[in-house]
């Protein structure tokens, strides 16, 4: 009978135990959960302050300027592996919506230049159709700024030096008619 008593007491023992370590886990789980949630909302909110930044200076020089098409850089440096917030606004100066697409082809680079594949769809995030389809659209008589990102590959054949490249946006499908181009040029070091 003693040696009855004995493991049940152990295992009262051993079930208080697992049932304190249950509550620490799950503590510790939750503050972990927390911690991370706390770290990616401030990564969006710099992420929403700095396009809200460039998108402010984008509609400031569609507005004071004579311009359809602006970029907030059109000179930049950017190391090979890093990528930056970037972002262009158009204007509509017609009396109908603008559809339209947009494509980045490399014009001059310090070796040979990336195929517009590449360039379209390795250093630039946005919607991109190869095939000439329109991605985007902007209202008549009003203008509209788009997010693109910039990541220049670390590896892949990206030598350093200064890219020429040109943005051109072309109204309606094809490349028929080029609404309006742009060029940009990205320093890799």
């Amino acid at each position: 009978m003693r040696f009855h008593r004995l493991n049940k007491k152990a295992s009262l023992e051993m079930s208080i135990k697992t049932i304190v370590v249950i509550v620490l886990a799950m503590t510790l789980l939750g503050l972990g959960l927390g911690f991370v949630r706390n770290m990616f909302g401030n990564i969006n909110r710099l992420s929403e302050g700095t396009f809200n930044q460039i998108e402010d200076q984008l509609q400031k020089a569609l507005t004071d300027g004579n311009q359809k098409l602006a970029f907030s850089q059109s000179k930049m440096s950017v190391e090979r592996g890093k990528s930056t917030f970037l972002g262009w606004g158009i204007r509509n100066e017609g009396s109908a919506k603008l559809n339209y697409w947009v494509e980045f082809k490399p014009i001059k680079c310090p070796t040979a230049c990336p195929t517009p594949n590449e360039i379209n769809n390795g250093w630039f995030t946005f919607k991109y159709a190869s095939n000439g389809v329109p991605q985007y659209s902007v209202d008549a008589a009003s203008q509209k700024v788009e997010r693109v990102d910039l990541n220049i590959p670390k590896t892949g054949g990206v030598d350093t030096g200064l890219y020429l490249i040109e943005m051109s946006v072309y109204d309606g499908q094809g490349t028929a008619n080029k609404y309006d181009s742009i060029d940009l040029f990205i320093t890799v070091t």
